[in-house]
């Protein structure tokens, strides 16, 4: 049996209907997804496939996509799409602040910064993005304009304890140790981890200050004996070796054992700088530099303390 012109068309409409709702799932789970990058990622580029999306839609599926790669680490990917998105959308804020750390975890603070400083131009009060770039002013060591830029989220945003944190550090590296003091105070009182502890002795023995280890003893001793970070803490303490501290950071899955060895190379490095064992320090913030990803504090801290040692030789 033939169909007719009108049973062709309705048939028509009703596939097209059907593409139309599967676009409109596809875009909806590329947005709403969440721990699941793999599911996300195939919707996604279902939707962006279609060709069937709006150029508003497919900016945000491949800004939505890009966020998936970051997750999962490629980096490269996640640019990708944040590029295709801003060549849609050049006025894409997020386009910009997602690329900028994309390439701040890529390591490469210039293109980082300039990123961030695109997102600005277009949104000035987006904290996220000043605390974002004053890291990466950072890790190039320009500690003024890190800490206008942290100046400048926490008045957006003054309850951000990470941003404190980040300042606080600034202070540190900057040799300011009373004022890192202060701020390391406020930031472990709003939010204590060992590693603000450690953060906060590390000012206290640097700037000369006493009890840094009761201090680091008291702050700590519902953790000690838990896990890592706490071989760390108790070297500070004069409790364990060197070797001790290395074996802890020793673990089955190499992506732990690869971050607890870079904590382990800085933070021994500041023991061996308080031992006036220099040399072993630089050694392993040579290390440190070499190995730690990129995104981790204590890359930050590993070139501060490198340019400061250099200055000093």
């Amino acid at each position: 049996m033939k169909l007719s012109p009108v049973l062709l068309g309705l048939l028509a409409s009703m596939l097209a209907g059907v593409a139309h709702a599967q676009v409109n799932t596809d875009l909806e789970q590329c947005r709403t997804i969440s721990n699941n990058p793999d599911l996300a990622i195939r919707h996604c580029t279902a939707a962006i496939d279609s060709g069937k999306l709006s150029p508003r839609d497919r900016a945000q599926a491949h800004l939505n996509r890009g966020v998936e790669w970051f997750n999962k680490n490629d980096y490269d990917r996640a640019i990708a799409d944040y590029d295709a998105a801003l060549r849609i959308d050049p006025k894409l804020a997020d386009g910009y602040h997602n690329r900028g750390s994309a390439w701040a975890h890529k390591g490469d603070p210039e293109r980082a910064i300039s990123d961030f400083d695109s997102a600005l131009r277009l949104n000035p009060k987006d904290a996220g993005a000043l605390h974002a770039r004053a890291v990466e002013l950072t890790v190039k060591g320009d500690y003024a304009r890190a800490l206008a830029d942290y100046d400048a989220a926490l008045r957006l945003d003054p309850k951000a304890d990470d941003i404190a944190f980040s300042r606080a550090r600034t202070f540190f590296y900057s040799e300011n140790y009373p004022r890192a003091v202060e701020e390391f105070e406020k930031a472990h009182k709003a939010s204590p981890t060992d590693y603000s502890a450690m953060w906060l002795y590390l000012a206290r023995k640097r700037g000369g200050m006493a009890g840094a280890e009761d201090m680091l003893d008291e702050a700590t001793r519902a953790s000690q004996r838990l896990g890592w970070p706490s071989a760390v803490i108790a070297l500070y303490l004069g409790r364990t070796d060197l070797q001790s501290v290395m074996n802890a950071a020793t673990d089955a899955n190499p992506g732990r054992q690869r971050d607890q060895r870079c904590e382990a190379n800085f933070y021994t490095a500041h023991w061996h700088l308080f031992q006036n064992a220099p040399e072993r320090a630089l050694a392993l913030l040579q290390e440190a530099e070499r190995s730690c990803p990129k995104q981790f504090l204590e890359y930050e801290g590993t070139l501060a303390e490198l340019r400061r040692l250099k200055k000093r030789q």
